[in-house]
């Protein structure tokens, strides 16, 4: 039945075709030569094996009714079961009677042997390539493990993920409590004489801090302790100080023209009028700061320094304003007056034995702390300091300034200036040991003090250079252990 309805399409197809013009009747026959011949490769796809490229077809001639175009279909051919055959038709068409209707022969591949194993072309096409297998899996090594029966594991390798159990509780520590025993009979006892020295550490502030225990020494040096000087430091000592000329500018006029400059042009000025003697006169009388200590051999001795009673200034008793001064003009200044910068231990021990103890009196920082203006509104607030103390222009007086002091750090970090001091009234220093500046650096709160080069060992004069260089004396007068060479220091300080 179904091969009788496709022959009737077939010839109601070549009827239709009849009526069409040539070229039209040309494209109609073309569009179906090429429906015959995809049909065709479906089923030699879907029946032959593949990549049979050997297999026999039927040609089929459909003549049309015109003479100029004809189409040749090809329909593979497999033994008996071909799948396109041309039959004579008793139906004629438009085309007359020679013109047969091919019939089509089932799609479907045939039953039989092989046909499972038959793959159509087009299905390579619209699948795919065949899906990837991963390769199996090796089998995993056997591991120091073995499976309970709830699956879980047990060995090296999970023991130390599993919670370990809580340790018991342990009891108490006992402590032995620590008791005097009795004396044992018989047994020696040495009592210490009284010249050993013991060194004496204070107790802790706080409970964290632990203290070494105390050793028996008899080489130190106990701190020095202020005393009352007995008499006055010889003029003799400020000799090289020269005398103030009668006609000399004061120091308001000095100022005045040194206003607009820097800082080491007006060092040069100022060490210019002080080598001249323009200074005030109660400068040159030194004031004495006596200290009893002990020695490194462990003998108690005074040692005597003479101060200047104030830092160094310029002009005249009643006309004077305190100059702060870098690192070379003050060590040229001191050298030439044959004097010393203090050490750091020795401005604490002036600050301790001064008659006026002045409080510091910071201003703001900034770039202006270095002029001129501002040394000279500090300078007017310590005279006003000085005379609500009723300390007279001479008396000694500490605690105002920053001091400019001779310190073992300035052999390893030349060209640097050494600072320290500026007492608060608890003793302690605003301004620690530092040597952050310039050897020029010189700001409203620094002062030079000089102390002269002959001291007094009880009572004796001595040169003060030879205790400071001394193992057993330097400990007095400096922190820092002996300073050697301070001449030769000095010199080189003043040669910056």
């Amino acid at each position: 039945m179904m091969i009788r309805t496709i022959r009737h399409q077939w010839a109601r197809m070549f009827r239709g075709l009849a009526t069409l013009s040539p070229e039209a009747r040309g494209l109609s026959i073309t569009g179906g030569a090429i429906v015959l011949t995809l049909i065709a490769a479906g089923g030699d796809a879907l029946r032959g094996p593949a990549g049979d490229a050997q297999a026999p077809v039927t040609r089929i001639a459909a003549p049309l009714a015109s003479d100029r175009l004809s189409v040749t279909m090809a329909a593979p051919v497999t033994g008996s079961d071909s799948p396109v055959v041309a039959h004579g038709s008793t139906d004629s068409g438009p085309g007359g009677p020679d013109m047969a209707v091919p019939r089509l022969a089932a799609l479907s591949p045939p039953e039989g042997e092989g046909a499972a194993t038959r793959v159509s072309r087009l299905s390579r096409i619209f699948r795919g390539p065949p899906p990837v297998v991963p390769p199996e899996r090796p089998a995993p090594e056997p591991r120091d493990a073995t499976a309970h029966s709830d699956g879980a594991m047990s060995g090296p390798l999970t023991a130390a993920l599993r919670p370990r159990a809580r340790p018991e509780a342990q009891p108490p520590r006992q402590y032995a409590v620590l008791r005097p025993r009795v004396r044992p009979e018989g047994l020696k006892v040495t009592v210490a004489s009284a010249t050993t020295v013991v060194a004496r550490r204070p107790a802790p502030q706080d409970a964290d801090v632990s203290v070494d225990p105390p050793r028996q020494q008899t080489a130190l040096p106990a701190a020095p302790r202020i005393v009352r000087a007995s008499g006055r430091c010889p003029a003799r000592l400020s000799r090289e100080m020269p005398r103030r000329a009668r006609n000399a500018a004061g120091a308001s006029a000095v100022m005045a023209r040194l206003k607009a400059v820097d800082g080491v042009t007006r060092d040069s000025h100022v060490t210019r009028e002080m080598l001249s003697g323009n200074m005030p006169e109660f400068l040159r009388n030194l004031r004495p700061v006596s200290i009893r200590g002990l020695a490194a051999d462990g003998s108690t001795v005074v040692i005597t320094i003479c101060v200047t009673p104030d830092y160094l200034a310029l002009g005249s008793d009643a006309d004077n304003v305190r100059i702060p001064l870098g690192l070379r003009a003050a060590t040229r200044i001191g050298d030439a007056f044959n004097m010393l910068l203090p050490t750091p231990r020795m401005v604490d021990l002036i600050y301790r034995g001064a008659d006026v103890r002045l409080s510091p009196r910071p201003m703001p920082a900034g770039p202006q702390m270095r002029s001129t203006d501002y040394l000279m509104q500090h300078d007017a607030t310590v005279d006003n300091q000085r005379r609500r103390a009723g300390a007279a222009p001479g008396t000694l007086i500490s605690g105002h300034k920053k001091d400019v002091v001779l310190t073992t750090r300035l052999a390893a970090m030349p060209g640097r200036v050494a600072i320290y001091g500026w007492h608060r009234a608890n003793g302690q220093p605003i301004q620690p040991l530092s040597t952050v500046h310039g050897a020029g650096y010189a700001d409203y709160s620094h002062g030079v003090r000089l102390v002269s080069r002959t001291a007094f060992l009880d009572g004796k004069p001595v040169d003060l250079r030879s205790l400071m260089a001394s193992p057993l004396y330097a400990g007095l007068l400096s922190d820092e252990g002996p300073v050697t060479g301070p001449r030769l220091r000095m010199a080189a300080l003043a040669a910056n």
